[in-house]
């Protein structure tokens, strides 16, 4: 049994409308990604976003419109690529989505599917919405006109009461749109003929007779420009139709066909108008254009089109009130600007379409994850990694030189609270209070005593008897804040300085010049001292901790040691290699590890760690270093809700923290930090302050994990990448698009690109030579990229030829080690007993290096059943990816006579593979090309009559078309009812994990989404299984099989307690979970944290 879960939602937009559906004074802008729709309204800072919703089933067209005269808002139409359209409206009062008409089905399995997609178009008047789903057949929507009755309880009829199909005689249609000020609805329908001329038709669509019909319109051109793609309609039934290099008008009385020639011939992918005169294309390399329309057609300057601006490569254009224009992408961030100018006001960061992704493992930290994203000028790598993500409630600017900072409090009532500034000459007093309006306020507290302002604060912090404990270098200082007086002091001897300081609620512990160590009692508002250690060299830092222990390192010879509480005994003293001397030093007990652990910062940026495993006797276990960065760390622990965490500061800031035993690290979203601290206030809901670039911000840490994402730009479509672990590299192969300014013809070059976060070095590849795949191999201690290419050449359309280069790697600079001239196009790469393992067309070989021989050797091969499009490994096995009969397991036998792949497994379904992994010795995943996930199973203990076929144990429709799965996850916790096991992408953006089910809670998980599913009612009253359900042209499952949809799952936690109460009764027809809300709240958190 298998779980599926989106670590990152699709993020490709292609559809959008404005819409005022949740106000009829305020436009809404409406977005579709995927299976979701994304709300947003227009204010003064750009695109707010309001509200987001969830539909089962994949968003094809979205349409706005008026129903009816009583209703003061719009109505949103929408269509799923599974062929069903519903209709959603707003409710002001109640501030809910709710459904309209009831789901309508109009998939035909005996039709064949359109080339250009689904389109959907509604009549200017609102009288009839048209859908073209199925090729030479449009769907008319009758749109019921008048006002709407509230007693008519009909659901299905309201606001649309007839359906009606009408043959289209043109089969490859480009693109349909409505005319205006026609009397009957009236489309126009560009389309392409067998010999590839494009021609425009016209129907008017009759309505009122009993047989519904339609007849030939006002407008009919043919031979258009052969790049001809968009329809731009006019008013008087005029139209636009844009090509590549002409602009074509068409007006229906006089007949006169007027053509314009576009200066710069470019392919046009969307268009939206501003008004009748005014128009706003876009063409496939991000350059926006304003079409300009004179008040008449017999004017030779009728059209003028100019070139405004360069955007992201729009898939959709809305234009938006105050001249904004939103840009809705594909293969780029999604972005807002203004027009005439173009300026990018806000972006909306999209990581579609995403054609591969390398795991990057760095010892200590969190996975990465790297991403081939974008296409053509827009693609780029993304970075994808776990940050923590820090919720800032106030900050305060422009103080400089800040060294240390603290937050004291006022123990009862946390009446306020103090910030401790230290500088390098003085120490200032901030008071944090809400004013009489119940707002925060901070003001300088000036008259605050302490006896050495012009000193820094070595450490400051709260101790019993609600006082504040201050350290300098000369004094330690007990001060009552309630009546602004020092109860008592302690100064060291003439000749000494306090060097270091640590303090908690009850105790003080010191350092003085050459070495000595001192241990106060703070109880009783007293300074007691009661104990004292000598280590004769300088101390760089010391740290008490709740675990009776204080932890010393030292500079002279660098080295840590442990005393105990009270005795000051020495309990381990620990030399530590090398000369870099430990800067700060903590012994915390952190959540989910059960012994403390020791955390020493060092001078060039690493951290040591160690597990203290017996206190008495200070034993050191599990020593392990961690790089985090190149500048001295600061540590400094604090307090979140997950529970104690040390802050780790230097160049690359780093929160500490536990899980499944171990230590995690997890970098923080901001830069510059000097100094942090625990922040406990009545004023805020606040946990940490820190100083970061010369701002003192506070905040909160909620969670410790939010998935961030860093971009790379390259300007070329990033095709493939690995990761060379020893070299700390990526090896990238891009294909570049160059288009001629003068023929305007485009041409394609390949490249493999070496980078880390720059690109360091640049191989171009033959002319008409397509990179394919990419995988690393280290042959005689030399560190490899691994490449297979294809020549696609004019004058063939199939590859014949391609290669196997081999690229050594020093220095971050690559040259060739060596080739393979093959006979085809190297689809799929791998490594396995070190030898090179290639799908070449139906073949799969192997190849092995010959040291004497200098070349590679065939050393076996096998044939799979059409096209070996994809392959992975697994020790021996190996899993083949077939183009259209599923997947085969295979075994290397390297014998010494004869070495072989030798076939095991397969499944015989007729499935059209995109990509494939092996997750164990008998578990392997594939996706194939409809957006479905298999689990197959090989057993090998089955009757030998079955024996050679893979089960396919669980299925599931996840709706996006997969590009890559490799096993993995960037985030593990063993002890979780759910194992990751396989991380996935689609070419929508998304990012899912694979997860496996412990046994033991099956049945649980089964229960708890069938409960779901038949209390929750869905968008569009569309059914969560029929959505999941494993669907293509070939077969069509009721629910799906043994897959459980954490996305659906993991939104229990969000509904109303009396909806939760009934899924865990298993009300209408459901089994009852036999747990409390409250337990299956816990178990659906805990799956949450896991991606």
């Amino acid at each position: 049994m298998a779980y599926i879960a989106s670590a990152h939602k699709a993020s490709s937009v292609k559809y959008a409308v404005k819409s005022y559906f949740l106000d009829p004074e305020t436009p809404s802008l409406v977005i579709a990604k995927s299976n979701r729709i994304e709300i947003y309204t227009l204010s003064t800072q750009g695109l707010k976003y309001t509200h987001e919703f969830t539909i089962n089933g994949k968003v094809s067209a979205i349409l706005s419109y008026k129903p009816h005269i009583s209703s003061d808002t719009d109505h949103l139409f929408i269509v799923t690529e599974e062929c069903m359209y519903f209709t959603l409206s707003w409710d002001r009062v109640k501030n809910k989505l709710c459904n309209e008409i009831s789901i309508k089905d109009v998939f035909d399995p005996s039709l064949r599917t359109t080339d250009c997609g689904h389109l959907s178009i509604i009549d200017p008047n609102y009288r009839t919405i048209v859908l073209y789903l199925y090729q030479g057949l449009i769907t008319i929507i009758k749109i019921k006109t008048g006002r709407y009755q509230k007693n008519d309880n009909t659901t299905k009829n309201k606001f649309m009461n007839e359906v009606f199909n009408l043959r289209l005689m043109e089969l490859n249609v480009i693109t349909i749109t409505f005319l205006f000020d026609c009397p009957r609805p009236t489309i126009a329908v560009l389309y392409q003929d067998s010999k590839y001329a494009k021609h425009l038709s016209s129907y008017e669509i009759i309505l009122q007779s009993r047989e519904k019909r339609m007849k030939e319109g006002p407008l009919k051109s043919r031979d258009l420009d052969m790049g001809s793609s968009l329809l731009i309609p006019l008013l008087d039934s005029c139209i636009i139709i844009v090509g590549e290099q002409t602009l074509t008008h068409i007006h229906p009385n006089s007949g006169i066909k007027s053509k314009f020639i576009i200066p710069i011939p470019t392919i046009f992918s969307s268009y939206v108008t501003v008004n009748n005169n005014k128009h706003i294309l876009a063409d496939d390399y991000g350059r926006i254009f304003m079409l300009i329309l004179s008040n008449s057609y017999k004017d030779s300057n009728f059209m003028k089109i100019s070139q405004i601006g360069v955007t992201s490569i729009a898939s959709v254009l809305v234009y938006l009130p105050n001249s904004y224009l939103f840009i809705g992408s594909h293969y780029g961030d999604s972005q807002l600007v203004n027009i005439p100018d173009c300026l990018v006001l806000q972006s909306f960061p999209n990581i579609s379409p995403i054609s591969d992704f390398c795991f990057v493992t760095r010892e200590g930290r969190n996975d990465f994850i790297v991403t081939c994203s974008g296409a053509y000028k827009d693609g780029s790598l993304r970075i994808l990694h776990y940050n923590v993500e820090m919720n800032k409630t106030l900050e305060i600017s422009n103080i400089n030189g800040i060294r240390g900072i603290w937050g004291l409090y006022s123990q009862n009532e946390f009446e306020y609270t103090v910030l401790v500034l230290s500088f390098v000459n003085e120490t200032r007093i901030l008071k944090v209070f809400q004013n009489i309006l119940n707002e925060p306020e901070i003001e300088e507290w000036e008259n605050f005593t302490i006896p050495d302002t012009n000193l820094p604060t070595l450490v400051a912090g709260n101790v019993n008897n609600d006082l504040f404990c201050f350290i300098s270098n000369k004094s330690i200082c007990l001060i009552d804040w309630k009546n602004n007086s020092i109860l008592k002091k302690w100064i060291p001897s003439k000749d000494d300085l306090i060097t270091c300081a640590s303090l908690n609620v009850d105790l003080a512990s010191v350092s003085l010049t050459k070495g000595k160590i001192i241990l106060f009692n703070l109880k009783n508002m007293t300074i007691l001292e009661i104990g004292e250690y000598n280590f004769n060299y300088e101390v760089s830092c010391i740290d008490i901790s709740d675990n009776a222990l204080i932890s010393v390192g030292l500079w002279t010879v660098p080295s840590i040691h442990i005393l105990s509480i009270p005795s000051m005994n020495l309990l381990l003293s620990h030399n530590l290699l090398g000369t870099v001397i430990p800067r700060s030093i903590c012994i915390v007990s952190l959540e989910n590890i059960n012994k403390p652990v020791i955390l020493v910062g060092m001078g060039d940026g690493t951290l040591l760690s160690y597990s203290l495993d017996d206190m008495d006797k200070g034993i050191l276990i599990n020593q392990r270093i961690t790089t985090i960065g190149t500048l001295p760390i600061t540590l400094s622990k604090f307090i979140t809700p997950a529970g104690i965490n040390v802050f780790a500061i230097s160049d690359h800031p780093t929160i500490i923290y536990g899980t499944k035993g171990k230590l995690s690290f997890s970098s923080i979203n901001l830069k510059e930090i000097t100094c942090m601290n625990s922040f406990i206030s009545k004023t805020f809901s606040s946990t940490i302050v820190v100083v970061s670039e010369n701002i003192i911000k506070i905040g909160s840490i909620d969670s410790l994990l939010q998935l961030q994402i860093q971009t790379i730009p390259l300007g070329e479509l990033p095709r493939r990448i690995c990761y060379h672990d020893k070299q700390k590299v990526f090896g990238v192969l891009t294909i570049k698009l160059s288009l001629e300014a003068s023929s305007g013809c485009e041409t394609q070059t390949s490249y493999l690109k070496i980078l880390d976060v720059t690109i360091l070095d640049s191989f171009q590849l033959e002319p008409n030579e397509c990179v394919q795949c990419i995988t690393t191999i280290t042959l005689n201690d030399q560190d490899m990229f691994v490449v297979g290419t294809g020549f696609s050449l004019p004058e063939e359309e199939e590859s014949s030829k391609g290669r196997i280069i081999l690229f050594g790697v020093t220095n971050k600079k690559v040259w060739i080690f060596s080739e393979i001239q093959v006979n085809d196009a190297v689809y799929c790469i791998g490594i396995i007993d070190n030898k090179i393992i290639a799908g070449i067309n139906a073949l799969v070989y192997i190849y092995a290096y010959d040291n004497f021989l200098k070349s590679f050797n065939v050393v076996t091969t096998y044939r799979s059943t059409t096209l070996c499009l994809s392959l992975a490994v697994h020790g021996t096995y190996v899993i083949i990816g077939d183009l259209m009969k599923s997947v085969s397991l295979l075994t290397f036998i390297n014998t010494e006579n004869e070495p072989k792949l030798k076939e095991i497994a397969k499944d015989c379904s007729s499935l059209w593979m995109t990509c494939v992994a092996i997750l164990d010795n008998n578990l392997c995943i594939g996706a194939e090309a409809e957006g479905n996930l298999s689990l197959f199973w090989k057993d090998f203990n089955t009757a030998l009559e079955e024996q050679n076929k893979l089960q396919i144990v669980s299925e599931i429709k996840w709706g996006e078309l997969v590009n890559q799965i490799k096993p993995g996850a960037v985030l593990y916790f063993e002890d979780s009812i759910i194992t990751p096991k396989a991380t996935f992408v689609t070419v929508d953006g998304s990012i899912g994990i694979i997860f496996i089910i412990k046994h033991e809670y099956l049945e649980f998980l089964v229960n708890l989404q069938s409960n779901m599913g038949k209390i929750i009612n869905g968008i569009g009253y569309l059914n969560h299984s029929n959505w999941r359900a494993f669907c293509n042209r070939r077969r069509k499952s009721n629910e799906p099989k043994c897959f459980i949809d954490g996305d659906f799952v993991e939104n229990f936690i969000n509904l109303d307690n009396d909806i939760k109460q009934k899924i865990v009764d298993g009300v209408n027809g459901g089994i009852p979970l036999l747990l409390t809300v409250k337990e299956v709240d816990e178990i659906i958190e805990n799956f949450i944290k896991l991606h």
